[in-house]
């Protein structure tokens, strides 16, 4: 009698338990299967107790075999994701499977990450360095361009590659020191970007190519001071008539993509 009512407060256990169970005897036969792994396989209960877990079913092997955690497919074609552990039974000779669906709690993860990818994209300023996003260079550069259209003054983009690893620890200080050194070369007017990991794009109003490269050779005669071995490029376009603010970004990615290789190949860069 003891015995009975241990067995079925043990069934009571199992039954209200948030994990989905598979008791198994000591030959593998499944003495106790939860209501959603029936759901999983598409089979009901009296079709899986008392039957050999191994090979009974495609949901059930795979569960089974599974280490630690598992992506599978339903019956009825659905992806979910468990996790999985496997301990002794206590009260028989054999084994218990407890499968927890993780597949919420894993949407919910992959959605937060891609919202705070969102909002970092939305960000006006970067947190590394303090200095405008892309975003922020994007909008800041239609309007330049507009200006440019109505009053027909100079504008001038250039772009500064450090290269190498943006993870880098050394490559974190070289972006800070850049970014220094661009705030104290620059005139109050001129809007600066960090435009990718390791690049920087600096907008600069009413100024023509010549003022431009000028402000490029004094910027590479600083970096030649370094103590670093810096290899930074640079790139540079003017505003035209008729080319609007991803144009002239675009001549500007270009000439610097030239001027990458050009250093590369050990060629001079202008």
């Amino acid at each position: 009698m003891v015995m009975e009512n241990i067995n079925v407060a043990n069934q009571s256990i199992l039954e209200s338990c948030s994990c989905s169970i598979l008791r198994l005897d000591d030959t593998g036969n499944i003495t106790y299967i939860s209501d959603e792994l029936c759901q999983l396989t598409g089979l009901q209960q009296e079709q899986l107790l008392k039957k050999p877990a191994n090979n009974l079913n495609p949901v059930l092997t795979q569960l089974l075999q599974s280490d630690g955690s598992v992506d599978i497919t339903s019956a009825d074609d659905m992806h979910y994701h468990f996790t999985h552990t496997r301990v002794d039974d206590p009260d028989h000779s054999g084994e218990i499977h407890i499968f927890n669906n993780i597949t919420t709690v894993l949407d919910l993860y992959t959605e937060n990450q891609r919202l705070k990818e969102e909002a970092r994209q939305l960000q006006l300023i970067d947190q590394d360095t303090s200095l405008l996003t892309k975003r922020a260079l994007l909008l800041i550069l239609e309007s330049q361009v507009s200006r440019c259209r109505r009053y027909e003054t100079p504008l001038s983009v250039i772009m500064l590659d450090l290269g190498g690893q943006s993870d880098s620890a050394d490559m974190k200080l070289k972006l800070l020191k850049l970014s220094r050194l661009l705030k104290d070369q620059l005139r109050w007017s001129d809007m600066i970007a960090r435009s990718a990991d390791n690049q920087f794009t600096v907008i600069l109003p009413e100024t023509e190519r010549p003022d431009t490269m000028a402000l490029i050779n004094k910027l590479k005669e600083i970096i030649s001071t370094w103590d670093e071995n810096d290899s930074i490029c640079f790139g540079s376009s003017v505003w035209k008539k008729g080319i609007n603010a991803s144009d002239i970004l675009g001549q500007c990615e270009s000439d610097l993509k030239d001027n990458i290789n050009a250093m590369k190949s050990g060629q001079d860069v202008a």
